[in-house]
This record gives structure tokens, C-alpha cells and sequence, in this order.
């Protein structure tokens, strides 16, 4: 039980990266995608067990 709230942490770090990666290439890196779609990837693997994606 007591690893329900560090998963939930976890999770809510996980989720505030990528908004803040989001809001970062909406407003200042347009041109950008493809750097973008790399970090996104990034913060994902960093997130999922291995062998889970």
C-alpha cells in the first residue's frame, strides 16, 4: 500500500513534464517538432518499465 502514493507522484511528475514540454514548443519552439517529439519519447521510456511500451 504504501507505494500507491509514490506511483501517483510518479505519475503527476511524468504528466507535468510533458505539459510543460507541450506549452514550451506551443508558445516558443513552433518550428520544432521533431525535437519535440524526441523529448516527449524520452520522458515516456524514462516513465514505463522496460519491456511494458
Amino acid at each position: 500500500m504504501s507505494e500507491e502514493p509514490t506511483k501517483d507522484a510518479e505519475l503527476s511528475r511524468v504528466i507535468e513534464q510533458i505539459v510543460e514540454l507541450q506549452r514550451e514548443y506551443f508558445f516558443e519552439n513552433k518550428g520544432k517538432d521533431h525535437e519535440r517529439r524526441k523529448r516527449l519519447r524520452d520522458i515516456i521510456d524514462r516513465a514505463t518499465p522496460s519491456g511494458a511500451a
